[in-house]
């Protein structure tokens, strides 16, 4: 982008776009026609916030999207109304007050272009990585080094990070807690306290009703009323057996004394709850959330506690915006049923020195990919990826030969060794597997359609074992 000082500054107003030098300027506003596509070739974005709930949902669509010639594209507010909107506030670049103004933001705009232009396009395999990745283009490119969690009632939690929480629907926001937990983990941010809330063991929705109920029928309508204690005679009861009907005075009713002055004729130990429903008297009541979310009903020492923090960026998170990062594969290694990739190529490697030595050995080697595997994962939360790969391995074995073994990389993708048969039988077996497989998650997630590929080759024994499981990869992935 050349800079404006050379230029013959002007300005074109036309339906959807403003012509500013060399800059162009698309207009957003609840009148228009709002396709989010068609707003990539435009240097930057002005939304005519003049109707908060249609800001909102343009911001989100832009912010949310993939594609980073979108999510990172500079947004500018015109006719902007001041409401309590966490996301609309974090999440836009600068008001402007009338189109004069455009000269004040240019410069920023360039600014922002090419601090984009120094990103690492390289895209994570995994989930979480290109979550967080996608969040830290966004930070690098508006020079943001804290993510710091803000009330919300927008928010399923009742906190949000906005930089993060764009790229989530209501129900899902959750989840949120967990990218930020595989981060810490990473040593990308650094955590300060905040707060702890309680969330449900559900949905992990934060909004929730307390209330006091019966401990024996669980219902709320309850009364309580103080315990008496009437010293003379040792009699205990509720204060409404005390009680004269005709005035406020009160009377004992096992020696019918009068009670005179509290500390000294009586007090009043406790409390004495009674059940409306079920008539049952107690002194302990017990204590239920009730979600607003999912309407669970739970009692209070089973919710979830979440510690909100403020993060800051590591050294290595504040650099892993230009040069990328590999996220740790811990959540893939200890998977029971499987060995890591390293130690798989080392054990092809040995196998291909037995072929070497020994005629009529045959070893193959086979690779499955479920393509929309994240999208599953985006469904059910972080916290299920591994007893869902597990399950998978599960399928696996049940299929291959007990001397054959697994690995799973990135969680998606799966390799295996099928030994001591023929390419052609190694790739029936894998199409039975794909079939399998495809079955077991279509039938237990509604909605969900798996995507599967396969590739098997027979190892071949002069090339390298790196090789070949690059060159199986690269024919699975070919016509992606």
């Amino acid at each position: 982008m050349e800079t404006i000082t050379n230029i013959q500054q002007q300005k074109e107003a036309h339906n959807d776009r403003i012509v500013f030098g060399h800059q162009v300027y698309g207009l957003v506003g609840a009148q228009m026609a709002f396709r989010v596509e068609l707003l990539v070739g435009f240097d930057a974005l002005i939304i005519d916030a003049s109707d908060p709930d249609f800001t909102r949902l343009a911001i989100r669509k832009i912010r949310g999207h993939y594609n980073p010639e979108l999510y990172l594209k500079p947004i500018f507010l015109i006719n902007h109304r001041q409401v309590r909107d966490t996301l609309i506030d974090s999440l836009h670049d600068g008001i402007l007050f009338s189109y004069d103004h455009l000269a004040e933001v240019s410069k920023k705009v360039d600014e922002m272009f090419m601090l984009s232009t120094q990103l690492d396009q390289h895209l994570p395999t995994n989930y979480e990585a290109q979550v967080f990745k996608k969040v830290l283009n966004f930070m690098f490119t508006r020079g943001r080094k804290v993510f710091t969690p803000l009330l919300d009632v927008n928010s399923v939690i009742g906190y949000s990070y906005p930089e993060l929480s764009v790229n989530f629907e209501r129900q899902e926001e959750a989840q949120v807690l967990d990218i930020l937990d595989w981060a810490e983990k990473e040593g990308l941010i650094w955590p300060d306290f905040h707060e702890r809330v309680y969330l449900c063991n559900n949905c992990s929705g934060g909004y929730l009703s307390y209330r006091e109920v019966c401990p024996h029928c669980h219902s709320s309508n309850l009364a309580s009323q103080d315990l008496v204690h009437h010293f003379p005679c040792a009699f205990i009861g509720p204060i409404s057996e005390f009680k004269n009907p005709v005035d406020s005075t009160l009377s004992c009713p096992k020696c019918n004394k009068q009670l005179r002055h509290i500390g000294v004729d009586y007090d009043k130990p406790s409390v004495i709850n009674k059940c409306n429903n079920c008539s049952s008297s107690f002194q302990d009541m017990f204590v239920k959330a009730k979600c607003m979310s999912c309407e669970q009903d739970t009692d209070v020492q089973y919710l979830v506690s979440r510690q909100i923090n403020t993060y800051r960026f590591t050294k290595k998170g504040r650099t892993a915006a230009v040069n990328g990062f590999f996220s740790s594969s811990a959540d893939t290694e200890d998977i029971f049923g499987t060995v890591p990739l390293e130690t798989m190529r080392v054990m092809l490697h040995y196998a291909m020195e037995r072929l070497k030595r020994i005629d009529g050995l045959r070893t193959n080697v086979s690779v499955l990919y479920i393509e929309n595997m994240y999208e599953l994962v985006h469904r059910m939360g972080t916290r299920s990826k591994k007893p869902l790969l597990t399950e998978l391995v599960n399928i696996i074995h049940e299929t291959i030969s007990p001397q054959d073994f697994v690995s799973v990389e990135t969680g998606m993708v799966f390799y295996m060794t099928l030994n001591d048969m023929s390419l052609s039988q190694a790739e029936k077996i894998v199409q039975g597997l794909d079939l399998k497989l495809e079955q077991a998650l279509n039938k237990n997630f509604n909605g969900f359609k798996a995507s599967i590929r396969t590739n098997t080759v027979a190892l071949e024994p002069g090339i390298p074992v790196a090789d070949q499981l690059q060159k199986l990869s690269q024919a699975l992935y070919a016509d992606r």
